[in-house]
């Protein structure tokens, strides 16, 4: 690995004439994109940046986000994305933690970040000029190319800190996918979701077309309207979008020859599903975590076998008991050139989750805390978690950070956070609580501190959470939401509300539901109301927008809605 190119190389050798990025009516070729990353990258150089200075980036899916992704890298220093949707208290702790000096961002954008004595900048704005003289810093494999953020136990957003090897190992010459020039590669993941890693240097560093999704398209029917317009042939889908594509759309999915999804766990039947409507498209099952940077095994998926395959290259897994011995069946570790330096500004966590390789002296191996099972073949399965971590959204979600942020709530006495559903795309928070105050209001705190996929979609109060023999919170008692939370279906008023009623039994796998309950109370998200849009379509021949879902979460404002059109 040593002597292979790092990314932002890779991206200065493609054909200069040749159309790199496509965003709405704009088009940019590969000789303007090196142009202005290179001018960019030398008034980051003025600011101070070199080799590995974080950077932080406030921009929305943008090709303004790409160039100072490049030009950050041009520069030797390391992208730190910061995510606009975040709330201000979440984007302090990011800030707080790489202590970067510098933030790219736009001015509209600007008024939204935190207080910070970091220098602020736009990207290049002047895109009619040539190329400057950039003096490149000497950068490796082994300095870091970005540092995401995920979800921690503790408490605090975790740092991972990912070394330029990793994204080369990932995208050049990667084997477990087709990337060429003649590929036209869609770019939908949010900033903070490292399956944009695979995403942006997947397309560009192999002269390859990125297609970028606009931040504010949410829908199925904008999704599948750019897929088909500007003919997209490869995309990474989250678990859930998979299954609901899968489910409901497979035909508009009919011109991709590469789809890529992961995670979650990927069901068979949506598998066999999605294989059997569009066979002239490659199923591809992928699995990693960031500290893995994005994938570590991949899978094509034949029918309904959906394992996560095999290691890619440059990449090694081994699966060991407790004692770390060799095993057919245990916990996950993950080895190679893919793998991070470890957590910004955290070296004890660094410690206890990278650790030596038994093996390979000098070398580290990254425990996933997932458990797996090993094929005769090689071929892993997955079985589950060794902890309480979940997969949401694609996002990793560690319920404890949910519940330390609540208990610092003055109107919370104590909480617990439990997952309800299996699948995906069905998958929720309910959040217990004992509070001594109003729960909008505590509803409305937490979201000034946590991302939008670390909200609970329930909420339940509660006189006292229950404890097991052992003193701590039996989670099992929690599982199920009580019958009396929800109101009866009896007060519908009419066919429309009944329809409406139906669909959302089935979809939240409740027995019943009222009129006035909220669908996002109820734990709607965006993947649900795709769905139940889809199904209001096909039973009540009616076109209602997702907006729609979002304006009127109840069934009585719907029927109304529905009513009125």
């Amino acid at each position: 690995m040593m002597n292979e190119p790092c990314v932002h190389d890779l991206v200065a050798v493609q054909p200069p004439g040749r159309v790199a990025i496509v965003y709405r009516d704009e088009q940019l070729t590969y000789g303007e994109l090196n142009a202005r990353a290179d001018r960019l990258a030398a008034r980051l150089t003025r600011e101070g940046v070199g080799v590995e200075t974080p950077v932080g980036v406030f921009l929305e899916r943008s090709p303004e986000l790409i160039v100072t992704f490049l030009a950050i890298l041009r520069a030797g220093g390391y992208y730190v994305p910061l995510d606009p949707a975040y709330p201000a208290a979440r984007l302090a702790l990011m800030l707080e933690a790489t202590n970067a000096p510098a933030i790219v961002t736009l001015p509209a954008l600007a008024e939204r970040l935190p207080a910070t004595d970091a220098i602020v900048l736009t990207p290049d704005d002047h895109p009619h000029l040539h190329a400057v003289a950039l003096d490149r810093p000497r950068v490796g494999p082994e300095n870091l190319a970005y540092a995401m953020f995920t979800s921690g136990s503790t408490g605090r957003p975790k740092g991972v800190a990912v070394r330029h090897s990793g994204v080369t190992r990932l995208v050049h010459h990667p084997g477990y996918v087709c990337l060429d020039e003649d590929e036209v590669v869609l770019h939908m993941s949010s900033t903070s979701f490292d399956a944009a890693t695979f995403e942006i240097w997947g397309a560009l560093a192999n002269g390859a077309r990125l297609v970028i999704s606009p931040s504010g398209q949410s829908s199925v029917h904008e999704l599948t309207a750019l897929i088909q317009e500007h003919q997209v042939t490869a995309a990474f889908f989250t678990t859930g979008l998979f299954h609901l594509m899968a489910d409901e759309y497979p035909e508009a999915l009919s011109g991709l020859r590469q789809l890529l999804t992961g995670g979650d766990v990927l069901s068979p039947t949506r598998a066999r599903r999605f294989t059997q409507a569009v066979p002239s498209c490659r199923l591809i099952n992928a699995y990693g975590p960031t500290e893995a940077t994005t994938f570590t095994t991949t899978h094509p998926v034949a029918e309904a076998d959906t394992p996560i395959g095999l290691p890619i290259r440059a990449t090694s897994t081994h699966v060991l008991d407790e004692d770390l011995n060799p095993a057919d069946e245990g916990r996950l570790y993950v080895g190679g050139a893919g793998l991070a330096r470890g957590y910004v500004g955290d070296p004890a966590f660094t410690a206890e989750r990278f650790i030596p390789d038994p093996w390979t002296p000098g070398e580290r191996l990254y425990d996933t805390g997932d458990l797996v099972r090993r094929r005769s073949d090689g071929v892993l399965d997955f079985l589950g978690r060794a902890d309480n971590q979940i997969k949401r959204r694609g996002f990793r979600v560690e319920p404890a950070e949910i519940e330390e942020a609540l208990r610092t709530d003055p109107d919370v006495q104590d909480a617990a956070i439990v997952v309800q559903g299996d699948s995906a795309e069905d998958k929720i928070l309910v959040a217990h609580i004992v509070n001594l105050g109003p729960l909008d209001a505590i509803r409305s705190r937490l979201a000034e501190t946590l991302p939008a996929y670390l909200l609970p979609d329930r909420w339940l109060e509660s006189a006292g959470l229950p404890l097991n023999a052992n003193g701590k919170v039996d989670r099992r008692a929690l599982q199920v939401v009580p019958a009396t939370e929800i109101q009866a279906t009896d007060d519908l008023e009419n066919e429309v509300e009944s329809s409406i009623a139906a669909i959302w039994r089935e979809l939240f796998k409740l027995n019943d539901v009222g009129r006035h309950d909220d669908f996002f109370e109820l734990g709607g998200h965006s993947l649900l109301a795709t769905r139940m849009v889809s199904r209001l379509r096909t039973r009540l021949g009616v076109e209602l927008p997702l907006a729609a879902v979002f304006d009127h979460p109840t069934i009585a404002e719907m029927a109304g809605l529905i009513d009125a059109a």
